[in-house]
């Protein structure tokens, strides 16, 4: 019995527990919430690709280097792999919908990018990785040019 139990209960108790991290976690970061109210347009090509990139959402729910980050021309696409949630899908966010407060965490500068007027969703990043989306949005990154740094342009 506890070779049958090792054979095939286990990776079904870890699939199982991998869908309902991942998912709680979706929940948690107002994922969901944000995937329905913005849904993604795959036919926008991106002007800028970041993979691999760092960030937080919602409740305390950090994504360490597993977003997906596009600037295209509408707004910004925010997406993860499937394997770290199944469930969630990419979304984009109209560039007339995000808000963008830059302040210093610790010793990183960040920036936060809210989403909607009723602040539906928030994504913190750190400042360098907004500066890129902002270079390559041009003149519809929602924030004043000085504040963006002349580095990346």
């Amino acid at each position: 019995m506890d070779a049958v139990f090792a054979i095939i209960g286990f990776p079904v108790f870890f699939v199982v527990m991998w869908l309902g991290v991942t998912s709680l976690l979706g929940w948690l970061s107002g994922w969901f919430s944000l995937m329905e109210r913005y849904p993604d347009k795959p036919d926008q090509q991106p002007m800028l690709q970041l993979t691999w990139q760092t960030g937080a959402m919602g409740i305390g729910v950090n994504y360490k280097n597993i977003l997906k980050l596009a600037a295209c021309p509408t707004g910004l696409r925010v997406g993860v792999p499937k394997f770290f949630g199944l469930f969630t899908r990419d979304f984009l966010v109209p560039w007339r919908d995000i808000h963008v407060k830059r302040s210093r965490f610790l010793w990183t500068d960040i920036a936060e990018l809210t989403f909607g007027t009723r602040s539906d969703g928030r994504l913190t990043v750190a400042a360098s990785v907004a500066d890129r989306i902002a270079a390559a949005a041009g003149k519809q990154w929602p924030e004043a040019a000085s504040s963006v740094r002349a580095r990346w342009t």
